[in-house]
Parts: structure tokens; sequence; C-alpha cells
């Protein structure tokens, strides 16, 4: 059965499911919310937080971790989602944040490439702007498509695709299962969070709906695979889906041979907020290690590997 896979087998009051331990890697002193994260081929992490427009980055192989600034985009507050579009190349959602309204402020949420591979200090270029978005959230890249990005509107309802190329921008999908649920549901009105595509299919959630779900790139209806307080997420090489799930825990999807998907908690209460989920990648052991992000300030690392 999958549940050999699981590393540790801890007993929680009133639960008997099978979890891992996440092990806290770093915690900010004053709590500073953490959005999203991308791992870079080193397995160094980039970090964005909506109420900063400073990109950061940890070693989490160090012993004593620190938070070091990369760089800070202009004309911004804060930072939401993060891609690795082409090796070491990254685009990255900046905008000015209307906090009180849970709102991008009209006209400021430009996608950025900001690029490593020459070494030393990162370059950064505008690569695409949205002025119709509410509230640029996910962002997730197309696997064949090189220099194609999605982004999630949370507040629109509607996942737009990116050519960071050339600047190009069209709607994706805009469906009654992306959207928020009304103008009646109570502040902030989120729809649609986290995106990726995978294996041909659009996954994402849902934040008013609650819901995770996935539909066809052409011509497809939406299959609603669970249901909980679900965030971003990532996929590992089985094609198992890790979702940050609120207020603190982690879901696990995975895929059967005949095909249905099982839904486990396998981190449970001990989290702040999990807000994004991505694996190491450089050597055998760090492509297991699952590092996640929380509005609570923590960056943790999960060991997946099944034991040593």
């Amino acid at each position: 059965m999958w549940l050999v896979n699981f590393l540790v087998l801890l007993e929680l009051a009133g639960c008997g499911l099978a979890t891992f331990t996440p092990q806290l890697l770093f915690q900010t002193p004053n709590g500073s919310s953490f959005e999203n994260l991308a791992v870079r081929p080193s397995s160094q992490l980039l970090i964005t937080s909506t109420v900063s427009p400073t990109l950061f980055t940890l070693d989490p192989t160090a012993a004593n971790p620190t938070l070091d600034e990369v760089f800070t985009f202009p004309n911004a507050s804060g930072l939401s989602g993060i891609a690795e579009y082409r090796p070491d190349v990254y685009a990255i959602i900046a905008a000015e944040r209307n906090a009180t309204a849970v709102m991008d402020v009209p006209g400021s949420v430009v996608i950025w490439s900001l690029d490593f591979t020459a070494g030393g200090a990162p370059t950064a270029r505008r690569a695409a702007r949205i002025p119709q978005s509410m509230l640029l959230n996910g962002l997730g890249t197309v696997p064949g498509h090189p220099d194609l990005v999605v982004a999630a509107d949370s507040v629109l309802g509607a996942a737009f695709e990116m050519n960071v190329r050339t600047g190009a921008v069209r709607i994706l999908i805009q469906d009654e299962a992306t959207t928020p649920i009304g103008p009646s549901a109570p502040a902030p009105v989120l729809g649609i969070n986290g995106l990726h595509v995978h294996a041909g299919l659009l996954y994402f959630t849902n934040s008013q709906r609650q819901t995770f779900a996935r539909v066809p790139l052409v011509n497809g209806t939406v299959e609603v695979l669970g249901s909980g307080e679900f965030d971003d997420f990532t996929f590992d090489s089985e094609g198992r889906a890790w979702v940050a799930t609120n207020p603190g825990s982690l879901t696990l999807f995975t895929p059967l041979k005949n095909g249905t998907i099982v839904e486990e908690t396998v981190v449970n209460t001990v989290l702040n907020g999990p807000s994004s989920a991505a694996f190491g990648r450089d050597g055998a052991r760090e492509t297991k290690i699952l590092y996640m992000t929380t509005r609570g300030g923590q960056i943790v690392a999960v060991d997946t590997s099944g034991g040593d």
C-alpha cells in the first residue's frame, strides 16, 4: 500500500492518520507572512512575501539558515507567485497591494523575469503586465512551452496565460469553478488561488469554494478532486500532489492505477498558515525534501523519503 512511503507514524490526539513531522528551518522574528517559493537547481530557496517587495533567499542545507535579500522590485509593495520557466530564470508577480481591500492597485501588476544564469546578481526585466488584474496570486509554468506561464487572479476568478518573452496575455479559463462564491461572500473574496499544469491538465485550488480541482487545457470539464482550505501545491515525480492546507496541515493526493485519487492528511495542525510547497533538487535526498512557506513566517522541511 502507498502508506508504506511515509517517514514517520505520529499519533495525534483524535486522529489516527499517518503523518510526517516537519522540521522548522526558519522563523521570522515578527511573524511576517511568506507567500510562495521556488527552489533553485542548487536547492537554495527563493521566497516571496505579500508584505514586502523584496525577494529573499535561504539555504536550507545550512546549519543555521538565514534569510537574505536578493532583489527589491520597484513600484510594488508585495510579491506573490514565483515560477522557474527556464533553467534558473524565474517569473515573479509584483504589485502594489491595497491591504484593506485585499486587492492589487489597478494597473500595478507586473510579471517580472529574474535571470540568475550569469552568476552574481540576477538580471531583472519587466516581462508582462495585466492591467485588468485585481489580485494576481499563484503562478505556474506550462511544460513543453518554456516561455509560457499561467497565473491565477483570485478576485476575477480567472487563470491567465502569459508569454514572458513577448508579453502577450490571454485568459485561459474563467469558469464557475475558478470564481469566488459571490459578492455576498465574506472578505477577502478569493477564488482560484494556486495553479499548476501537470500532464496536460490545469490543476487549481479555490479558496472560497474550498476545492482542489483539475480541467483539461482544451475543451474540458472541471473535475473536483477534494475539499478543504487549500492554498498552493506542488507535484512529485510520482504525480502526487502535495497541497498546503489551512489552518495548519498538508494534504497528499495520490493517483491510483484504477483512475481514482486517494486524499490523505500527512501533516496535521503543526504549521502556521501553510501557503506553498516545493521539492528540493540538488541530489537524491534533496529531491525527497518538501519545503513549505507559511503566513506565520515559517520555512519548514518535510522529509518524504520513507525513512533512512
